[in-house]
């Protein structure tokens, strides 16, 4: 077996190689060049930093990560690790891992983290035999913008992230990280501020990443309702929130549905 770079591949082949890889994932993984491209951006992965496995010259594995400094860490993350199918039951994975630790060790890397599906047991035991701990338990629900009949609910725009980067917490998830593409916004209800929150949008879907708000389970409709006056019922994420918070259950019961559950992870390097 021999390890490389991704960018040792060309754009056609890293696509190829993970879309063979993720073909029979737990959740739809798929994507085309254009995707595959933005979320390597979006999530600030490195083709130069990532790396793929061969057997007998046949790309066999894929594994993506990035780093970013946060406060006095230097922090790696892994966004995605499979294998295809016919290399399974190899140890590549194993291998794949123990190269990147290598790696990050070169590159000053302070801690390592990774989320993976609660039901995924044969990478969960993986990553907890390679040192990976448990912070949190994650939760990922969908649904569709509605009008909930809530009146005086408004958003104010934030242009200057920097004070909001200060409060985000040492265990917020790598995606939810407050980035250039993303969206901060105070909430009001007249003259009252709730909170604010972190966001993502397209033309067809909203993605919360964070929600700050006081008294959040009675203030999410309204926050919700924001949205709606904004954009319309267009689909409506909640992405990586704890599965404690308090918010949630007004959410499904009012017609948002668990897409999955994941095991956030950390190991120091």
């Amino acid at each position: 077996m021999k390890i490389d770079r991704l960018d040792s591949l060309s754009l056609v082949e890293q696509v190829a190689l993970w879309n063979e890889a993720f073909a029979d994932y737990l959740v739809p993984a798929a994507m085309t060049e254009a995707s595959f491209t933005a979320r390597m951006e979006k999530l600030q992965q490195s083709p130069h930093e990532s790396l793929i496995a061969k057997v007998d010259g046949e790309a066999a594995a894929i594994i993506l990560t990035g780093t970013r400094d946060f406060t006095n860490t230097r922090m790696a993350w892994i966004g995605g690790l499979a294998v295809v199918p016919r290399f399974r039951k190899m140890g590549i994975s194993n291998q794949l891992l123990e190269r990147l630790f290598v790696s990050y060790q070169e590159q000053g890397v302070d801690e390592s983290r990774l989320e993976v599906i609660s039901e995924n047991i044969p990478a969960l035991r993986l990553y907890q035999k390679l040192g990976y701990t448990q912070i949190n338990e994650l939760i990922y629900l969908t649904g569709t913008l509605q009008d909930h009949g809530v009146a005086s609910y408004r958003l104010k725009e934030v242009n200057d992230p920097n004070d909001y980067i200060a409060l985000e917490e040492d265990v917020l998830p790598w995606q939810n990280r407050i980035a250039a593409h993303h969206k901060i916004a105070t909430i009001w209800r007249n003259d009252e501020q709730l909170g604010y929150i972190v966001y993502g949008i397209s033309d067809e879907n909203l993605i919360l990443l964070q929600v700050r708000l006081n008294n959040a389970p009675n203030q999410i409709l309204g926050l919700l309702q924001a949205f709606h006056d904004m954009y319309g019922s267009i689909s409506c994420a909640v992405f990586n929130e704890v599965v404690t918070s308090e918010y949630l259950p007004v959410l499904l019961d009012r017609g948002f549905e668990k897409v999955a559950k994941q095991i956030q992870m950390r190991k120091k390097i």
